[in-house]
């Protein structure tokens, strides 16, 4: 999901629709775009601010605190355009969440934006991961209840194996003594001395 002409300066690791992707500061914010406030970085730990403190872009569905579109939550008529655009839909070929300033002797540096960027992509690889982590487990948990029921099954059905063939050599061996006793009772023909 790296696009090629962003800065790949520190790598986020995230899972997207349930795949685990490696991904810049810029695509991972540009590939999670309900997940914070476009303008100030701020992070929605569970869910986005309330509808009358936020506005959703048409575009992408992002959501922008009202005040960060240039509105004020008090205000009745909401001074952003309807339908709103969220910087990255409103510029999408120039726009980039993150790219780091690189200075006189070729080191890239941070200011604060930045950091923010930064720090909001953080935070959202970490819920992401803390989110696998937690499917990952539930998910060991219910192979192991399923395993040990399989085993369970396998136990019992051996046992059935076990009884059938005991079961079955009982059986073969009272036949084997009837026989016996069916030839024993036999008398053979008494030959004539000649």
């Amino acid at each position: 999901m790296h696009l090629p002409y962003q800065d790949s300066w520190v790598i986020h690791s995230a899972r997207l629709r349930g795949v685990l992707r490696f991904f810049c500061t810029h695509c991972l914010l540009r590939n999670h775009p309900m997940s914070f406030c476009p303008t100030c970085f701020a992070f929605y730990y569970s869910s986005p601010p309330h509808q009358s403190r936020r506005v959703s872009c048409s575009k992408c569905g992002s959501h922008t605190h009202i005040h960060c579109a240039g509105g004020d939550d008090e205000s009745s008529s909401p001074p952003y355009l309807c339908p709103y655009l969220c910087p990255p839909c409103l510029n999408p070929s120039s726009f980039s969440f993150f790219r780091p300033i690189v200075d006189a002797n070729g080191v890239r540096c941070m200011d604060k934006p930045l950091s923010e960027a930064f720090l909001c992509a953080a935070k959202i690889s970490a819920f992401s991961m803390s989110r696998a982590v937690f499917v990952a487990n539930l998910e060991a948990e219910l192979k192991g209840r399923e395993c040990a029921v399989a085993k369970k099954r396998e136990r019992e059905a051996l046992e059935d194996v076990v009884k059938l063939y005991e079961k079955a050599r009982l059986a073969i061996q009272k036949l084997r003594e009837g026989s016996v006793e069916i030839s024993g009772d036999y008398q053979k023909p008494k030959q004539s001395v000649a």
